[in-house]
């Protein structure tokens, strides 16, 4: 299921000062990164058993079930392939069933990589499963992406008439016409609409299939468990799937996730309206065991770096999770979710 190529008035999120998710309302949570730093360049598996001392004969890379898990097990397998084939390691693909068992995993030495960890992930890795955070995905050379709101009921959530986008996806409430996550939330003042509502979310592990849409409503006065009928469908796929069907009234997932069931739902664009955005997100990324030795923890990252500088990988990073390449991460990139945790606190658990 693939996304599509068309950027649907996602313009890069590449600007000169750090940029606030406004979904918090808070200055405080200003995300630090905006640009892609310069990636590391890809250095040769040591061959020698001196550098590769301490380094296991197995490997077992988990990755985030944001999509349908079937499908991501059929991708995720050969991008494990290529890795192991640089390190010189049998590597194996692990697909959990929900956004938990990925860290999970990561805590009980089940896996020792994991990718296409959201933003709450990546730090539930650092803090809870003791990871190293290695990576971070880049698309449309921006670090940083939105949770989207979406309906398939215009005349209620829309404040004028649907706009398309040159491939006929509708918006509306001025989101066609936003170039930056700066210019988030959109649409916030219909939130309050959701009251008695079925809303489908992805999972209660994701950042912006949960977590920020969330808050979102809190801060519209709407509590998000007692308020609403909540319905969590797994993954950004199946949570625009379920306001397609119309199993919910609105949904939300990243932007713009209406693309990945395009193939089997062709008039997705049009039945189902974004009507608003929350501000910018910390991309997804990849993380290590906090006790792999530091050589091969150095040549994973470089191994990743190198595989998405291929045609073949970067064609599997698109179709896991259109990645368009990965760069350095600093854990304090993160800082945003941290706060966002506590500002949530039992809401999110």
């Amino acid at each position: 299921m693939k996304r599509s190529t068309t950027k649907r008035s996602f313009v890069a999120f590449v600007a000169a000062a750090s940029l606030v998710i406004a979904a918090c309302g808070s200055d405080d949570d200003a995300a630090t990164t905006t640009a892609a730093p310069e990636a590391p360049a890809a250095t040769e598996v040591p061959a020698d058993s001196v550098a590769r001392e301490g380094w296991p004969e197995k490997l077992v890379f988990t990755l985030t079930p944001s999509q349908e898990t079937g499908g991501l097990i059929e991708t995720a397998q050969p991008l494990a392939d290529m890795l192991g084939e640089r390190l010189g390691i049998e590597v194996e693909a692990l697909v959990p069933t929900d956004y938990s068992g990925v860290i999970v995993a990561l805590e009980s030495g089940q896996a020792q990589i994991a990718g296409g960890l959201g933003p709450r992930q990546m730090v539930q890795a650092e803090e809870q499963a003791g990871a190293e955070l290695i990576l971070q995905s880049e698309r449309y050379g921006s670090l940083l992406y939105v949770t989207q709101w979406f309906t398939n009921d215009p005349d209620t959530y829309c404040n004028d008439t649907p706009v398309a986008d040159q491939d006929g996806f509708l918006f509306c409430n001025g989101v066609l016409d936003a170039e930056s996550a700066a210019d988030g939330p959109i649409g916030a003042d219909k939130l309050a609409l959701l009251a008695g509502q079925t809303v489908s979310f992805v999972d209660q592990g994701s950042t912006s299939g949960y977590a920020i849409p969330a808050l979102q409503l809190v801060e519209a006065g709407i509590d998000p468990i007692d308020d609403i009928n909540g319905l969590f469908a797994g993954g950004h796929d199946g949570s625009v799937q379920a306001v397609y069907d119309g199993d919910a009234a609105v949904g939300v997932s990243f932007n713009d996730a209406r693309g990945t069931i395009e193939e089997t739902s062709s008039d997705v664009g049009q039945k189902v309206v974004v009507f608003g955005w929350s501000g910018p997100i910390p991309n997804d990324g990849f993380a290590v065991a906090g006790d792999l030795p530091d050589s091969l923890v150095a040549a994973i990252t470089a191994a990743f770096v190198a595989i998405a500088a291929t045609e073949e990988g970067a064609t599997v990073l698109d179709e896991l999770y259109q990645i368009d390449g990965l760069v350095p991460v600093d854990s304090v990139d993160f800082d945003v979710i941290r706060q966002l945790e506590v500002k949530l606190g039992d809401v999110l658990d």
